[in-house]
């Protein structure tokens, strides 16, 4: 049995920009399909760190504005922007 499937991670995540070095910080899955519902205020506080070595910037994200992101396929480790096309950014 030949079983295959693309290699591509095609799905969108949710992420924001480091503060310090401007490189996207992934951090949640975007099962939203792109589709602008009713936006709640966040329950905790949202603390990311970079995670480019060179950076590993760590900050409060809470009140950042969050991009949908879509990891590249040539380059896993430092995803590229590609937006949803709607609206592509939101508060939360």
């Amino acid at each position: 049995m030949n079983i295959q499937w693309s290699r591509t991670d095609q799905r969108w995540y949710l992420g924001v920009r480091c503060r310090k070095c401007h490189s996207p910080i992934l951090f949640a899955v975007d099962h939203s399909d792109g589709t602008q519902g009713p936006q709640t205020q966040p329950s905790a506080t949202l603390v990311l760190t970079c995670t480019i070595d060179e950076c590993k910037h760590r900050a409060d994200y809470t009140d950042a504005v969050v991009l949908r992101l879509q990891k590249s396929p040539a380059d896993v480790a430092a995803p590229r922007i590609m937006t949803s096309g709607k609206n592509g950014k939101r508060k939360v």
